[in-house]
């Protein structure tokens, strides 16, 4: 099974420049014949995209580091500071490593390296697992950071911290159609496991939350009880099933 398309797509989670608009394109033409649904949804994307590249920096920015909807390292998704995380980090870190991965200026776990390693990986079994219980399950988490009631939720806390929002000028929303169509194509190959996740209710606005409430001083910091209370996940089973393989 070919898998250069997951490189193609990593261009479009990293942080955009002058070519963005063109990388689009081509992974729209990449996924045009095999995946017809999430090729649908890249256009959809691509016609909501702003004109200029730094209306699209500015609308990246918004979405994933400042005031963010959510964020792209699936590992801070997964388990936010939780030592989990530590521990996923240096696993992968060894995998970019084993193939050469350049990681740029970003973490191991950031959605666009991880893309770029899937096909890299000769492991058959481990890059399953990587996929299967890992970044899929991040990506549903990120996508579900976009209904309108995380949505909201996320604009409440941002405004008690930040006295005020960034407004954006575009639709945050337009990235939905971004990772519904990374989505697709990892079903399509990977025939995902929609269920018996490593975790439970994870996710984002309450990894945020959390950090919220460190800065007002309600929590300790190194507290990893209570993120994972505040998550609604059980802080006694936040084991990863795949861990011992990224060993």
């Amino acid at each position: 099974m070919k898998l250069d398309h997951y490189a193609t797509l990593s261009k479009l989670f990293n942080y955009p420049n002058d070519n963005y608009k063109t990388f689009v394109k081509e992974a729209v033409c990449a996924l045009a014949k095999e995946y017809p649904e999430a090729n649908e949804e890249l256009e959809k994307f691509f016609k909501l995209l702003p004109a200029t590249t730094k209306e699209i920096q500015e609308l990246y920015t918004r979405s994933f580091e400042v005031q963010a909807v959510t964020s792209l390292e699936i590992g801070y998704v997964l388990y936010g500071d939780d030592y989990t995380r530590g521990e996923v980090l240096v696993r992968l870190n060894q995998e970019h490593k084993n193939v050469n991965n350049d990681l740029g200026e970003e973490l191991s776990d950031h959605l666009a390296n991880v893309l770029r390693l899937i096909p890299k990986m000769q492991d058959k079994d481990l890059r399953d697992d990587l996929v299967r219980l890992m970044l899929a399950p991040a990506i549903e988490i990120m996508m579900n950071e976009y209904s309108v009631e995380s949505m909201e939720q996320k604009d409440k806390l941002y405004k008690k911290q930040y006295k005020t929002l960034i407004a954006s000028s575009f639709p945050l929303g337009l990235f939905l159609h971004l990772f519904k169509a990374l989505y697709i194509v990892l079903d399509s190959d990977f025939s995902l496991i929609k269920e018996n996740r490593p975790f439970e209710d994870a996710s984002f606005l309450g990894f945020l939350k959390h950090e919220l409430e460190v800065e007002e001083g309600k929590h300790s910091s190194n507290s990893c009880n209570t993120i994972f209370n505040n998550c609604g996940i059980n802080s006694s089973n936040n084991s990863f099933k795949g861990l011992n393989k990224l060993n």
